[in-house]
């Protein structure tokens, strides 16, 4: 399970160690190695290697998560997804996680969009808590 916040990178910490409540959010019934390969989908790449993540903000040790960065790339891709420009999208993403139902992941993709679309509108960045 992972978390995207509409915040502020010098709010890390405090996504960290559970301060926040007040941020909006979204819940998503993902790991971190399925939202690897859903941005490296959406931005035509190889995924980011789940042992190094990417855009490293914080870290809480003693409950085992961190906060990274959604990179940009993607978000613009997911803000600017129609109907029309998903499927090759769910195809790509549901290969490289092994999922045999691309179509089953539209509804994720679908709040994931909505979610970057009001980042766009909010001029925030992204942050994502996940395990580690």
């Amino acid at each position: 399970m992972s978390d995207w916040f509409l915040a502020a990178e010098d709010a890390a910490e405090g996504i960290a160690a559970g301060e926040f409540d007040d941020l909006p959010h979204l819940s998503i019934p993902l790991r971190r190695t399925e939202l690897a390969a859903l941005y490296a989908a959406l931005t035509d790449t190889e995924p980011d290697d789940p042992r190094a993540p990417a855009g490293l903000l914080a870290v809480e040790a003693d409950a085992g998560v961190i906060v990274t960065r959604v990179p940009a790339a993607a978000l613009e891709v997911l803000a600017e997804m129609t109907p029309r420009t998903a499927p090759p999208i769910m195809a790509r993403w549901s290969a490289a996680i092994g999922h045999g139902e691309p179509d089953a992941l539209g509804e994720q993709l679908s709040e994931l969009a909505a979610f970057a679309r009001d980042a766009a509108v909010s001029g925030r960045p992204v942050l994502q808590l996940a395990p580690y």
